[in-house]
């Protein structure tokens, strides 16, 4: 008999903390508020850019769009010549800041022409995880 008291017992202790995980999970109705990011621009072109003039850099505005607070995960660029540098501290709703893009154009000393490199921002916008913003321009070779 006292067996049985045991067993029923933690029975339903084990049905209490099943019963009571259940109630603290989220409704799946609660609307959760993100961040959303925005830039100032997708397309950035140096045009000419003599190979011998040095590091050509430009801004774009970052900014969180959502109502939420929007993480940066990771900056990354698609070569080395390239470079992109910002605080990557998350944004509050509605704050911007500047994302400083620089090119080398003698990172490759021996090519010239017409080039193209990208930009990555991974973030926590849930529709838009990873942003990219390309970079155009034309490599004019340096004159011997």
């Amino acid at each position: 008999m006292q067996r049985i008291l045991i067993i029923l017992t933690a029975l339903s202790i084990g049905v209490a903390v099943v019963w009571l995980g259940y109630k603290t999970l989220p409704e799946d109705n609660v609307e959760v508020i993100n961040g959303h990011i925005g830039v100032s621009a997708l397309l950035v072109d140096f045009g000419d850019i003599d190979q011998d003039g040095g590091i050509v850099s430009t801004t774009v505005e970052v900014s969180n769009t959502g109502e939420g607070v929007l993480e940066i995960h990771r900056l990354s660029t698609s070569c080395g010549c390239t470079t992109a540098q910002m605080n990557e501290s998350p944004l509050s709703a509605g704050e911007a800041r500047t994302l400083t893009i620089e090119f080398d154009p003698m990172a490759h000393p021996d090519q010239s022409g017409p080039i193209t490199r990208v930009i990555y921002i991974q973030s926590s916008d849930p529709g838009q995880p990873e942003l990219e913003i390309d970079i155009t321009g034309n490599v004019i070779p340096k004159i011997l």
